[in-house]
């Protein structure tokens, strides 16, 4: 058996839970940084084919306890917003136990009642933080000359959150300072208008997570993976532009008929080694199928080889894409998962198609030179939840992937072991994007 972890998204969640003090799993709204004295600068964070700055998408709280300098470890995904690119990018940012932002017990206790309290009577924990930027959460240079309460990346940012509602906001935090300086506690209250929503912001979710022993394994796959030493690779194979062409996988067959049940009518059931129905057989041994994809795939299977038009069990095999039915399988029982998280080696990692499956090469990682191996999987429900349903006519301006797999450093190696050409305060991981098959 092999443990998997997934993650649920959770529409009803106290917002200040999703902050950096909580170490939060979460979707969309501005990133939740863990090392807050090397926050990432806008500038790192660029998408390779069109320029523009990528907007978070999620994030992974993922410790590792055993070692010292990853007792806090957090992988963010970012991606950028024109479906056009479909570039994503994987950052790794860890810390240890004994830090300078939290307590040594903080991921303890970080849900007892005066939890807040520390930060706000040990000043420790908050003298080295640095600012974020009220429009994109990156590392903050500036802030608004009005309020002084509100921090940027750039003026940039500053005009776009004052579009949002910062032009209705301004006053109001002067005031409240003042008031605050003043210790007049009469006006200290007064509520903010909201702002608009950013389009640059993806929706915020909660992402609550449980444990699961896979016990169903899918058909074994020819698809080989290597390691490269290639540090021009080290983001992604989004658009698989590089990859090696698979031709569609070959099966072993000889399990397709291995459990054959009978339904009311006494007609044959024929199931595949995942106990998929498939094709059932009526007395006259013709078969049937409700299945109308299954059906438009064999017709065009019929066309293309120009085969005589007998729906058998046979040719059904051969159209069938084993990979998506496997998913569809896996993910049945709990369909509103969007990550599944396992480091077990055994772990069969899910895929959407028979094709374009797996990468290639993996790129070693770039800090310190260890291979990478695959920690977890991002699901595309997740789109769903984002409001990016691609049954809905009107998503062309919606990103979109059948499924995210991210392959990390298998040492975790620590953040500061940097080369002397690099000032970066995070590793970039490994994201494979598979499509669904068109």
């Amino acid at each position: 058996m092999v443990d998997v972890v997934l993650g649920f998204t959770e529409q009803d969640f106290d917002k200040s839970q999703l902050t950096s003090n909580y170490f939060p799993t979460k979707v969309g709204g501005k990133p939740a940084w863990l090392d807050l004295g090397n926050i990432p600068k806008k500038e790192e964070l660029i998408c390779e084919k069109c320029s523009k700055q990528v907007s978070f998408l999620m994030q992974i709280y993922a410790p590792i306890d055993e070692k010292e300098e990853s007792f806090h470890r957090m992988i963010h995904i970012f991606c950028c917003k024109d479906p056009r690119c479909g570039y994503y990018i994987a950052i790794r940012t860890q810390l240890a136990q004994i830090n300078d932002f939290y307590p040594i017990d903080a991921d303890e206790k970080k849900y007892d009642q005066d939890y807040n309290d520390i930060y706000k009577n040990q000043l420790q924990y908050t003298k080295n933080r640095q600012n974020t930027c009220e429009y994109c959460g990156c590392f903050a240079k500036s802030n608004c000359s009005g309020c002084k309460k509100v921090h940027y990346c750039g003026k940039e940012h500053q005009q776009l959150d004052w579009q949002l509602g910062h032009s209705e906001q301004c006053k109001l935090l002067k005031d409240n300072n003042n008031n605050n300086n003043n210790n007049d506690d009469n006006n200290n209250d007064k509520k903010l208008p909201r702002k608009r929503a950013s389009e640059f912001l993806f929706k915020e979710l909660d992402v609550v997570t449980e444990n699961q022993e896979l016990k169903e394994f899918p058909p074994t796959t020819t698809t080989t993976t290597t390691t490269t030493t290639n540090d021009d690779n080290n983001n992604n194979n989004n658009n698989n532009d590089d990859n090696d062409k698979n031709s569609d996988d070959e099966y072993d067959d000889d399990n397709d008929e291995d459990d054959i049940d009978l339904d009311e009518n006494g007609n044959a059931i024929y199931k595949n080694e995942i106990g998929k129905e498939l094709v059932s057989t009526n007395g006259a041994g013709e078969t049937v199928t409700g299945d109308a994809d299954a059906i438009s795939k064999f017709e065009d299977y019929v066309s293309e080889t120009g085969k005589k038009a007998e729906f058998t069990e046979e040719t059904f095999t051969k159209i069938k894409d084993k990979s998506l039915i496997y998913f569809k399988r896996v993910i049945e029982k709990d369909q509103d998962q969007i990550l599944r998280y396992s480091k077990n080696s055994n772990y069969p990692i899910l895929w959407v198609s028979d094709t374009d499956q797996a990468p290639s090469q993996i790129p070693q990682c770039s800090n310190c030179g260890s291979n990478r191996k695959f920690e977890f999987q991002i699901l595309p429900q997740l789109l769903y939840f984002l409001g990016m349903d691609s049954s809905l006519e009107n998503n062309s301006s919606d990103i979109d992937f059948g499924i995210l797999s991210i392959y990390t450093c298998e040492s975790s190696c620590k953040i500061n072991n940097l080369t002397s050409s690099s000032s970066s305060s995070f590793v970039k991981e490994f994201i494979f994007k598979q499509d669904f098959k068109k």
